[in-house]
């Protein structure tokens, strides 16, 4: 089943990858396919106004990307994924450019931990360290 959840946030990253703002709906709408009703989506260690925290549900999920998208012009990014067990981590170096500002922002590279049951995520967490991100689930850089 692991190989399989690594399949499943393969598919999210290049959906995004392959999307325009103007589809960002639509990705938001579809990424619930992936989700578990009841999913908990912590984005706690993320110092962004508004939109860190703990988000529940999918409705809350669809909610975190919202503002998220909300914020930016463009999102681009690379990405790895490691297969941890029932949990795939996500590790990322990301660009935006502001809505209002035009301006163009790396991120320091950072992780997302996704946790599997049944085919479907039931927790994913942010982390702003990648070897955190990595030491979560086990592993080390």
């Amino acid at each position: 089943m692991s190989q399989e959840n690594v399949e499943v946030m393969r598919r999210i990253a290049e959906d995004f990858l392959g999307v325009s703002e103007s589809g960002w709906e639509g990705w938001i709408t579809g990424l619930s396919d992936a989700m578990d009703p009841g999913i908990e989506w912590d984005a706690s260690e993320f110092d962004a106004p508004d939109i860190d925290g703990m988000y529940h549900g999918i409705e809350g999920v669809q909610r975190f990307w919202r503002e998220w998208f909300g914020a930016w012009e463009t999102l681009t990014f690379e990405y790895e994924l490691i297969d941890a067990g029932d949990r795939v981590v996500m590790l990322l170096d990301q660009r935006m450019k502001g809505r209002s500002t035009g301006i163009e922002i790396p991120i320091a590279k950072y992780a997302q931990v996704a946790t599997f049951r049944a085919g479907l995520m039931v927790h994913w967490k942010l982390y702003v360290s990648q070897a955190a991100a990595l030491e979560a689930v086990g592993l080390r850089e």
